[in-house]
């Protein structure tokens, strides 16, 4: 994955908003209440957007431990076909598809 298909909308705004409160920090200055409110907005928006990032996150790893899961049972398998073509007396099991039936 390349650095520039990140999304780090979430994360800029948010340290944009913290390096401009550090910067009124000691100077006494308040919020309007239209600032606050356009404010509040933005942080509601920015955890929605955050959610959203969390929950794609969250489906990319259960996909990723999913195949994981089905790589190991895949080579158990492999393993165990392995032991039986390995049989050391030459005999070929033929499974039973009819359940005891002659045709």
């Amino acid at each position: 994955m390349m650095i520039s298909s990140i999304d780090t909308s979430v994360s800029d705004t948010l340290k944009t908003h913290a390096m401009a409160f550090d910067r009124c920090r000691g100077t006494g200055a308040n919020l309007s209440p239209g600032e606050t409110a356009r404010f509040a907005h933005l942080l509601h928006t920015l955890a929605k957007l955050a959610r959203n990032m969390e929950l794609e996150l969250d489906v990319h790893r259960r996909w990723e431990a999913r195949c994981k899961e089905g790589d190991a049972l895949e080579q158990e398998a492999l393993l165990k076909f392995e032991q039986i073509i390995a049989d050391p007396e030459g005999k070929v099991v033929r499974p039973d598809f009819k359940g005891g039936r002659r045709s």
